[in-house]
């Protein structure tokens, strides 16, 4: 089963590019679940299911003004109509070695995706970060707090 708690934290600590990545491992996670648990019928079709759901954030996530996004669209279309097809299979084996594709196909874009989010993370590292929190008074109130520090300049 996967570990909801470590994924939480990094997806509330993640940038845009992250989120990708996060929902790449989380595909994979749960392909690899259905195949382990591919004779349990009722497991099979739950982790298939959460793969699918991945696939469709990735697929409601892509910006059509950039021309890269309509291949994107068709090979996570093409992923979901495989998992579509064995979503319901009652031929394990088979079932198997289409998400073992499909899985395939998925680690092939988690590598890019990790490239594309290195790349972003070392320009965000000269970006100002800018702490905020809420906290409440003793008679209720919501007091808001905002740490920006002056040098908000690029560090050498």
């Amino acid at each position: 089963m996967i570990d909801k708690s470590a994924y939480m934290l990094r997806i509330s600590q993640a940038s845009p590019v992250g989120l990708v990545v996060i929902n790449f491992e989380l595909i994979l996670e749960y392909l690899n679940e259905a195949i382990a648990y591919s004779n349990n019928k009722e497991t099979f079709r739950a982790a298939v299911q959460k793969a699918k759901d991945g696939l469709e954030q990735l697929i409601q996530a892509l910006d059509f003004s950039a021309p890269v996004a309509h291949d994107f669209y068709e090979i996570y279309q093409y992923s979901y109509k495989l998992l579509c097809d064995v979503h319901f299979s009652s031929d394990a084996e088979a079932a198997c070695s289409v998400l073992k594709d499909v899985a395939e196909l998925m680690e092939t874009l988690l590598e890019g995706w990790k490239v594309t989010a290195e790349n972003a993370g070392a320009e965000e590292e000269n970006a100002p970060k800018v702490y905020a929190g809420l906290t409440y008074g003793k008679d209720g109130s919501a007091n808001e707090y905002i740490d920006e520090t002056n040098d908000r300049g690029f560090m050498a």
